[in-house]
């Protein structure tokens, strides 16, 4: 460590790549079949504003790809590929996952980080210099079924924070489907300023820049 600065850095950066503990399957379901954008465990004080695309080049990206299978809609378990780009320059990060089902959790990617580790749900990092990369693979249980013949997809909540600061977060979410199996409805937040959805044939590509914190639900419908 080098004194407050480093550890202030070190704790600006772990809540920025934590992920929250979900809400229960109940809860889930009613926001589901909601029309609130707020789920049940997102604080009123989230702030969630979006913005246009920062001039400056090395706001955090986390790059998403998230692969639903045919038996994804039968075991809800889908792929994920995450990448972090423009990482802050730190001695020590922590990067911590709390979804309630994950495994397969390791790294296929790194750059400019002198060492980085599989330690339980979490990947440690030492020494993450500037233009640092990071990029993991794991299979999360986050596809819903519904009563009503769609399945809903929740992420989040994607942040960056500093005590009650919020920072420019800039996400990208490439969410790949069978298109024989199901069909997009919609996504919440909707499309807008700051929030781009494209829908091609199989993938949905969703672009957002934003500061708060920002949850994202898709909704399928079955063919």
């Amino acid at each position: 460590m080098q004194g407050l600065l480093s550890i202030l850095l070190v704790l600006f950066v772990t809540p920025v790549l934590q992920a929250e503990t979900p809400p229960s399957a109940q809860e889930l379901e009613e926001w589901f079949m909601s029309d609130e954008l707020t789920p049940p465990s997102q604080s009123s004080d989230s702030q969630l504003k979006f913005i246009p695309a920062p001039t400056d080049n090395a706001v955090l990206h986390s790059v998403n790809a998230i692969k639903i299978r045919p038996q994804s809609l039968t075991t809800g378990w889908v792929e994920l590929v995450q990448c972090y780009q423009h990482l802050d320059a730190v001695p020590e990060m922590e990067v911590v996952y709390q979804y309630k089902n994950m495994r397969n959790l390791m790294i296929i990617k790194k750059q400019n980080i002198a060492q980085a580790y599989i330690q339980g749900q979490s990947v440690q990092l030492e020494d993450v210099a500037r233009n640092a990369r990071l990029c993991v693979q794991s299979e999360v249980k986050i596809l819903h079924k519904n009563k009503n013949a769609t399945y809903t997809l929740l992420n989040g909540p994607f942040h960056r924070q500093f005590m009650d600061s919020y920072f420019p977060f800039h996400l990208t979410l490439k969410i790949s489907f069978p298109s024989a199996l199901l069909k997009f409805i919609k996504s919440k937040p909707a499309a807008q300023t700051g929030f781009e959805v494209t829908l091609s044939d199989n993938t949905l590509l969703i672009e957002s820049y934003f500061t708060g914190k920002l949850y994202t639900k898709v909704t399928f419908k079955s063919r």
